[in-house]
C-alpha cells in the first residue's frame, strides 16, 4: 500500500512537470527559426491578416539566426571629409582613395556569434594604426549622423574604454548601410557654437565596399562620382572639379579665346591670360570614345595647361600644344607644381612648347604610350620629382638645348622609349642630351636612340639597359653605364658585391671624419646601389615570372613604395631645409630598398 502511494504521488509530480513544460512553451520559448516559419506559413494561409515578418532592418535585442545585411568582409575605397569653421561657417571638402600614397586603409569583417553581430576591424595609415578583434556590435535605432540618408539605424563599436577614448578614436564611429549595399563608417566632431569664431564641425565618412563587390574590379572608375561631357574649352575649365571625369567631344579647345569673366570655377584661375588649375584631386580629363581632341593655346609664352597642388590627374587620348608659328617659347604643353599622382595616358604633346612635360615637385609621373615632338627646348624637365616612369614612349623632332632635365629627382626610368631626331645646336656646348644635377639619377631600360645629334649623352653617370644607340655624329658616352640583359648568376654576383661596397660605405660612416657634402653623397650611393640592383632584379622577374604571379608581386611592391615613400617623408621632415636632410632621406631610402632586395633575393634566388 505504501508502495503504491509512493508511485501515484510520483506520477502526479511527472504529470503536473509535464503541463509546466507546455505552459512555458507556449509562451515563446521556440527557436526563432521555428517562429519564423510559422508566420510565414501564417502569411500564406491568410491574406488578411497583418504581416508580422521580421522587418528587414536588424533588431539589436534579437537574437536569431538569419544573415544580418551588416555580415560579411569589407574593404574601405575612400574617405569624404566635410568641415565647417568660423562665424561665416567657411567649409572645406576632400577626398582621399585608400589606394593613394599616405592615405589610410581599412578591412572590416562582420559575422554573427550567438545572435551578436561582432567584428574583426583593422586600420592603418600614415601616421595611426588601430586593430580589434571580436569587438560586439550594437544598434542604434537612429541615423548615424545628421543628413545620413539611412535614417532608421547604424550600429557602433562597444567601448570598454569609452571615458577615455577621444573624439577621433575610431571606438567612436557608427556605421551604417547606405544605397548599393555600400558600408559607411562616420565620424563627426563638434566645437564652440555656429556662428562663432570658435565654431569648428566635421564629418570623415569612410566608405566601404564588400570585398567581393564587382566595382572592385575598376578602380580607376571608384574615383570618378560625376562624368560630364563637353565641346568647348569654356564648358572644359567650369566643370573641373574633384572626384569628376570630364569626356571631350571631337574638336579644338582653344583656351586663349575663352573670355576670363566667363570662367566661373573655384578650381580655376587666370593669370596674365593662362588658366591655371589649382587644388584639385581625382580628376581625369578624356578624349571622348577615342575621339581627335586638340588643346591649344595662342601665346607662345603660356602653358596649354597648368596645375598646381594636385593629387591623382589623367589625361588620355588627347592632343595638346601651341598654336602658333614654330619658333621660341618659353610656356610648356602640360606643366604640374607640386603634387602626387599623375597620369598622362596614349597623348599626343607638341611644341613649340618649352619642354612636352614639365613638373616641379611631383611624386608618382607615370607616362604611357605618348608622343612628345616639335619642342623647341628640350623634351622634359623635371625638379624635385619621385618616382618618374616613361613607358613605350617616343620623344622626337626637338632641337636647341638639353633634352632631359632632371635636377635633385630620383627614380626616374624610361623603359621601351624612342628617341629619334632630336638636335643640340652645337652653339649650346654646355649642354646635354640628359643633363642632370648631383643628387639625381635616370635609368634608360630597352630604349632606342636614333639619330640624334649632341657633343655628350650625359653629364652625369646615367644608367643603360639593353639599350641600341645609333646616333649621328661622334657623341661622348663616358658617363652612360651601360648593361646587357640581367640572368640568375649575374644577379647573385651583384648581390654579393652590393653587399661588400655596403660594408664599406658603413665603415666610411662609421670613422666619421667626412664632411656633410661628403656623408650627402656617400649616402646617395648607398641608396643608388641596392636601387639599380632592384631594378635589375625587378626586370628579371618580370621576363621569368608567370602573370599571375607577376600581377601580385605587382600589388606588393606598389604597397612596399607606399611605406618607402612615408618613411623617407618622415625621415626628412625633422631636417627640412637643412644640410644633413638628403642624408637622412637618401640613408632612410637606402635601408627600406636593401631589406626588399634581400627579400626578393631569398624568394626567387636561392
Amino acid at each position: 500500500m505504501k508502495r503504491y502511494t509512493y508511485l501515484k504521488k510520483k506520477i502526479a509530480l511527472i504529470a503536473i512537470g509535464i503541463m509546466l513544460v507546455f505552459a512555458f512553451g507556449g509562451c515563446g520559448s521556440k527557436p526563432d527559426d521555428e517562429q519564423d516559419e510559422q508566420v510565414e506559413e501564417s502569411d500564406d494561409t491568410d491574406d488578411d491578416k497583418p504581416d508580422t515578418k521580421k522587418p528587414d532592418k536588424p533588431d539589436k535585442t534579437e537574437v536569431t539566426s538569419k544573415a544580418d545585411p551588416m555580415e560579411g568582409e569589407w574593404e574601405m575605397v575612400y574617405n569624404i571629409y566635410h568641415s565647417e569653421y568660423g562665424t561665416d561657417g567657411e567649409s572645406y571638402d576632400g577626398v582621399s582613395m585608400s589606394d593613394d600614397p599616405y592615405s589610410q586603409t581599412s578591412l572590416m569583417r562582420v559575422t554573427k556569434k550567438d545572435g551578436k553581430l561582432i567584428a574583426d576591424y583593422k586600420m592603418g595609415g600614415f601616421e595611426s594604426d588601430y586593430r580589434f578583434y571580436g569587438n560586439e556590435l550594437k544598434y542604434l535605432e537612429e541615423a548615424a549622423y545628421d543628413g545620413c540618408e539611412n535614417k532608421e539605424w547604424c550600429v557602433t563599436f562597444t567601448d570598454p574604454f569609452e571615458e577615455e577614448s577621444d573624439e577621433y578614436s575610431p571606438m567612436k564611429k557608427r556605421f551604417t548601410l547606405t544605397d548599393n549595399d555600400t558600408l559607411i563608417g562616420v565620424s563627426v566632431y563638434t566645437d564652440g557654437n555656429k556662428g562663432t569664431d570658435e565654431y569648428y564641425y566635421s564629418v570623415s565618412t569612410d566608405v566601404y565596399y564588400r570585398k567581393s563587390d564587382p566595382r572592385l574590379e575598376d578602380r580607376e572608375s571608384i574615383r570618378y562620382f560625376n562624368t560630364v561631357t563637353v565641346s568647348n574649352a569654356e564648358d572644359l575649365l567650369n566643370n573641373i572639379a574633384n572626384n569628376t571625369k570630364i569626356l571631350l567631344e571631337a574638336g579644338t579647345y582653344d583656351f586663349s579665346a575663352v573670355d576670363e569673366s566667363r570662367v566661373q570655377n573655384p578650381n580655376v584661375y587666370c593669370d596674365y591670360g593662362a588658366y591655371i588649375v589649382n587644388g584639385v584631386s581625382n580628376f581625369c580629363i578624356e578624349a571622348k570614345d577615342g575621339a581627335n581632341v586638340l588643346l591649344c593655346v595662342d601665346e607662345a609664352y603660356d602653358p596649354v595647361m597648368k596645375f598646381e597642388s594636385i593629387t591623382n590627374i589623367t589625361f588620355r587620348g588627347v592632343t595638346a600644344g601651341h598654336n602658333v608659328e614654330p619658333g621660341y617659347c618659353s610656356g610648356s604643353v602640360l606643366e604640374f607644381s607640386s603634387g602626387n599622382g599623375v597620369k598622362i595616358d596614349k597623348c599626343n604633346l607638341y611644341g613649340c612648347g618649352t619642354y612636352g612635360i614639365q613638373a616641379y615637385s611631383i611624386e608618382n609621373l607615370e607616362v604611357t604610350d605618348t608622343d612628345i615632338y616639335e619642342c623647341t627646348y628640350g623634351l622634359v624637365d623635371l625638379t624635385y620629382v619621385y618616382n618618374a616612369h616613361f613607358n613605350n614612349c617616343t620623344l622626337r623632332d626637338s632641337k636647341d638645348m638639353s633634352m632631359i632635365c632632371v635636377e635633385s629627382c630620383y627614380d626616374i626610368n624610361f623603359d621601351n622609349c624612342l628617341f629619334k631626331n632630336n638636335y643640340i645646336e652645337p652653339e649650346y656646348s654646355t649642354c646635354y642630351f640628359v643633363e642632370l644635377s648631383e643628387y639625381s639619377d635616370v635609368t634608360f631600360t630597352d630604349c632606342k636612340f636614333e639619330n640624334n645629334q649632341y657633343n655628350k649623352f650625359a653629364n652625369r653617370k646615367v644608367k643603360q639597359i639593353n639599350c641600341n644607340i645609333s646616333d649621328n655624329g661622334d657623341p661622348d658616352m663616358s658617363n652612360v653605364n651601360s648593361e646587357d640583359a640581367v640572368n640568375q648568376d649575374s644577379l647573385l654576383k651583384s648581390y654579393d658585391d652590393a653587399c661588400t661596397r655596403q660594408k664599406e660605405i658603413d665603415e666610411l660612416f662609421a670613422k666619421g671624419n667626412m664632411d656633410q657634402q661628403t656623408m650627402n653623397q656617400t649616402a646617395f650611393e648607398e641608396y643608388q646601389l641596392w636601387d639599380t640592383l632592384l631594378n635589375s632584379i625587378w626586370g628579371y622577374l618580370r621576363n621569368t615570372l608567370d602573370e599571375d604571379t607577376m600581377l601580385d608581386l605587382t600589388d606588393e611592391q606598389k604597397q612596399w613604395i607606399k611605406e618607402k615613400e612615408a618613411a623617407v617623408k618622415t625621415a626628412g621632415a625633422d631636417f627640412e631645409g637643412g644640410s644633413m636632410q638628403p642624408m637622412v632621406e637618401y640613408g632612410t631610402g637606402a635601408d627600406y630598398t636593401r631589406k626588399r632586395v634581400e627579400y626578393l633575393m631569398g624568394m626567387y634566388f636561392r
